[in-house]
């Protein structure tokens, strides 16, 4: 039989236990070689793999605070800046 050699094409890739996208603070490292920005580097593959085992993907996190932390609950519309509108939960 066969082997599907693409089925496993749609999945984040991965570096051990880490999605790939987690790995990428260690390059930055890697360009600035000090204790600081390697302790930087260890606190943003540890932020990512907390978030990886929420079940967010890096893009998705930065989605969600990005709608949290500048956007709000409650946006204007264009019609009438008095009135509100809800977020879409869909």
């Amino acid at each position: 039989m066969r082997e599907v050699l693409w089925r496993d094409t749609g999945l984040a890739p991965k570096v051990g236990p880490l999605d790939a996208r987690a790995i990428f603070p260690l390059g930055v490292w890697l360009l600035h070689w000090s204790t600081a920005t390697a302790a930087v580097a260890l606190a943003g593959i540890g932020a990512l793999f907390v978030v990886q085992r929420m079940g967010m993907t890096p893009a998705a996190c930065a989605r969600y605070l990005r709608l949290r932390l500048l956007i709000g609950e409650r946006r204007e519309t264009r019609e009438n800046e008095r009135h509100w509108r809800q977020r879409c939960r869909w």
